[in-house]
């Protein structure tokens, strides 16, 4: 059982956030943590075993300060339609407060980072992505109902398709400032999804 966090845990854990989704988790070193966070290198190694062990505690807490807000619309129960669209409306409700040109999604800009052997790193990223996974999935389930025309497979498929959809949708607001774009593809995806649960692309 994880042990509550302090509040100089949780600072420390924010900053190191901050640092780690700025800057990339491959390129950050501990003198780079030491320096962003105001915490020395003895205190750091106090509370986590080294870098990957202090980066899977800020995926973790990514999850609890970031995803969950954004993405309990799509969570709650007997979500929607429109409850992807309005997830996809917190993000580009985000990408508009930081002044366009996003610093993207942590897991997405980690992928293209972790070599091929820390496949601890991967199986945590890999979780990101189930999460989105089963929101979408249930969703599209509930809209489909017991006689949608979409089976079992073609639901898990679409699930998968909106949440490689969003990774890249915020990816891509890396390179641009065009918030409208964002928008207009948001409402593409959704538009995708209402046509295949109609069975308007068997």
């Amino acid at each position: 059982m994880s042990r509550p966090k302090s509040r100089s845990r949780e600072t420390l854990l924010d900053n190191a956030l901050n640092t780690f989704w700025k800057t990339g988790y491959h390129v950050v070193s501990i003198g780079d943590l030491v320096r962003e966070t105001g915490v020395s290198r003895a205190g750091i190694y106090s509370e986590y075993s080294g870098k990957q062990d202090l980066f899977h505690a800020c995926l973790d807490r990514y999850q609890e300060v970031v995803v969950t807000p954004a993405f309990s619309p799509v969570e709650a129960e007997g979500a929607g339609l429109d409850a992807i669209r309005t997830y996809l409306s917190n993000l580009m409700a985000r990408f508009e407060a930081a002044g366009g040109f996003g610093i993207g999604c942590l897991v997405g800009n980690t992928l293209t980072q972790i070599p091929e052997d820390d496949t601890a790193t991967r199986e945590k990223l890999l979780e990101h992505c189930t999460r989105l996974t089963n929101g979408f999935r249930k969703v599209l389930v509930h809209e489909n109902g017991p006689n949608g025309p979409l089976s079992a497979d073609e639901i898990d498929d679409l699930a998968r398709y909106t949440m490689i959809s969003v990774q890249g949708l915020w990816s891509y607001a890396r390179l641009t400032d065009d918030v409208a774009a964002l928008r207009a593809y948001s409402e593409t995806l959704v538009a995708s999804l209402k046509a295949s649960l109609r069975g308007a692309l068997h």
